[in-house]
């Protein structure tokens, strides 16, 4: 009961959600945008005219669009968890992450549309991208807030290797990219499956799933510029967007079984990390039930 009176309200949910989705999600793109105006880093060519609130240049645009979107979608899809009502607050969640994909594909579309984007810009594509990725982005959320403890972990797998190049993006002069960096894939991993226990240490056990799927998709990122090396207006990618699912296949199914990239020296640490938080889950969980048990005594 003392938790839920610090819940707020669901309609308070439909605006946060939206904010972050944007905001949050593409804040490296903001960032970038900022970094020109103030000359701490130079726009590069073909860059757009003006501001435009989503990214929709086509020769290194497309990675980017895809984990911010992705991130956001996950940022948006846990603010679901700060109502009491869980059901009211996936509505408002889903609701205002919608409204957000309207709101600046909308503006932005017309901005592209009033020639302030170069003419191999490609505002259609970007905007499908934006969206398909947010909406898998807010499922993610959505079931990592409300979801049971033993598919967190799962769900998690993709925005933890993405991570990485939405960091990249918020350094000056830096696109969002899939770049590497061991430390920002350990600590998200532990992260991922610190939260992958709730109350019972054979939670633990969803590990060895999460696992296997994170390390498949550690070939995300190099899977994600393969396709985007094959992206621009008039190319056979562009016109059968179905064999991009080919591409990522291929690099996906090659990773999967070798070591090469795979950073072994994080996932130790993302596996001491996670076994930290854990058990400081499984310990406040414990503490939790003896305060009940005094209770009723």
């Amino acid at each position: 009961m003392a938790e839920s009176e610090y819940r707020i309200s669901a309609w308070w949910v439909l605006p946060i959600s939206a904010i972050v989705w944007w905001a949050c999600g593409f804040l490296p793109w903001l960032l970038q945008m900022f970094y020109q105006v103030t000359g701490l880093a130079e726009a590069p060519t073909g860059a757009a005219d003006g501001f435009l609130p989503l990214p929709v240049m086509a020769d290194d645009g497309a990675v980017g669009v895809v984990v911010m979107a992705l991130i956001g979608g996950l940022l948006a899809g846990v603010t679901s968890r700060m109502p009491a009502s869980g059901g009211a607050g996936a509505g408002a969640a889903i609701t205002g992450t919608l409204l957000a994909m309207a709101a600046t594909g909308g503006a932005s579309w017309w901005l592209a549309s009033r020639e302030a984007v170069p003419d191999d810009a490609m505002p259609l594509g970007m905007l499908v991208v934006a969206g398909a990725s947010g909406i898998v982005g807010l499922g993610i959320g959505l079931l990592a807030a409300l979801g049971p403890a033993a598919l967190r972990g799962l769900a998690l797998a993709l925005p933890v290797v993405l991570l990485d190049g939405w960091f990249w993006g918020l350094v000056p002069g830096n696109p969002v990219s899939p770049a590497g960096t061991w430390w920002v894939f350990a600590v998200a991993l532990g992260v991922a499956f610190g939260l992958a226990v709730d109350s019972k240490p054979i939670e633990l056990l969803g590990w060895l799933p999460a696992a296997g799927v994170i390390w498949v998709l550690q070939a995300t990122g190099p899977a994600l510029l393969a396709v985007q090396e094959n992206v621009w207006p008039g190319s056979a990618l562009t016109d059968d967007p179905l064999r991009a699912a080919g591409i990522v296949w291929d690099e996906i199914a090659a990773a999967a079984v070798v070591s090469d990239g795979h950073l072994l020296g994080a996932w130790v640490v993302a596996l001491l990390l996670g076994a930290a938080i854990a058990a400081l889950r499984l310990s406040r969980e414990a503490a939790d039930e003896g305060e009940l048990s005094e209770a009723w005594a």
